[in-house]
């Protein structure tokens, strides 16, 4: 088992769904199924650098999950001689492309700093842990964002695209659902540039208008375990019911069951579930959690389908 990591108060708070009073959450159809793995994009490290700012990675959402804790650890945790102690921890969302058209997903990070709008803005312009998500904002998007007179006001900067993406007004939302997330809020966000606003304030839209309706919080992408690991998210899933599965290298099913979400219909609700991994050789496995179809796909729309890559030791 690994060990716990410190100082989670924030994180617990976030993972049962404090952020879900102010929409932010997610959804994505059909992820394709990885059949190849490779250690270089699997294995995650605890600390990377991305755009010049060290991010503790989504390993500190997974920590939590894999020992079942309810309580934060009073450990220090591993040291790390460049970071400074303190960190923010982002709720960042991403897009991803679904059977059924473009959707947003979310990650945990930790930014080293002590800025909340700063930090978000950072993972915005940051690649996402998980592969099958992506970012329309390069480094440069953003100079600063604040909240102010009940309106999150953001900057933009010389590297802010103009975009033409298919997602259309997602890739708006995806910086909503992260800084309303991040700032613990549901102010309206006002992109500005040179000090004139550029156009209305954007709200968020709801949760199964814009979120992938199955979600992974735990585990983190490229996690590695032994022996078992807790597994939680979000969804909304037909009568509550959350499938999931282990895929091995050749998308052959190692394992499968079935859990429940705490509601349905409205919006996303947290579920959890109890992984077995005894007996599972080593390598590289994916999870993958799916919402229920009673339908069998007769309805015309897809099952959605969120993955992550985890490690078996």
């Amino acid at each position: 088992m690994n060990t716990p990591l410190p100082d989670l108060p924030d994180l617990v708070r976030l993972l049962h769904d404090a952020v879900d009073d102010i929409e932010p959450v997610d959804r994505i159809d059909a992820i394709r199924a990885r059949t190849a793995h490779t250690p270089a994009r699997a294995a995650r490290p605890w600390f990377y650098t991305a755009g010049g700012v060290a991010l503790a990675t989504a390993a500190a959402v997974a920590a939590f999950a894999v020992l079942g804790g309810d309580r934060p650890s009073s450990d220090e945790g591993p040291a790390h001689p460049d970071h400074a102690s303190e960190t923010v921890l982002v709720p960042a969302y991403y897009l991803g492309e679904t059977a059924d058209g473009w959707r947003l997903f979310r990650e945990f990070d930790r930014v080293v700093g002590d800025d909340p709008a700063a930090a978000a803005l950072e993972r915005l312009q940051s690649p996402p842990l998980d592969p099958d998500y992506e970012s329309p904002w390069p480094q440069g998007s953003f100079e600063s964002a604040r909240l102010a007179g009940g309106v999150i006001e953001v900057e933009l900067g010389d590297a802010a695209p103009d975009l033409d993406h298919p997602a259309g007004d997602l890739v708006d939302q995806q910086v909503v659902y992260t800084l309303q997330g991040t700032l613990h809020t549901q102010a309206p966000v006002q992109f500005v540039r040179d000090g004139e606003a550029v156009g209305a304030p954007i709200d968020s839209r709801p949760q199964n208008d814009v979120l992938n309706l199955v979600s992974i919080s735990d585990p983190a992408e490229g996690q590695a375990y032994h022996g078992s690991f807790t597994a939680r998210g979000r969804a909304n899933s037909f009568e509550t019911t959350v499938h999931w599965e282990i895929q091995d290298e050749s998308a052959t099913v190692v394992r499968d069951g079935f859990t429940s979400a705490a509601g349905w219909m409205d919006k996303l609700y947290p579920w959890q579930a109890e992984i077995d991994l005894t007996g599972l050789p080593d390598g590289f496995y994916t999870f993958v959690v799916r919402e229920d179809d009673p339908s069998g796909g007769a309805e015309g729309s897809h099952p959605a389908v969120d993955t992550r890559t985890i490690i078996v030791r």
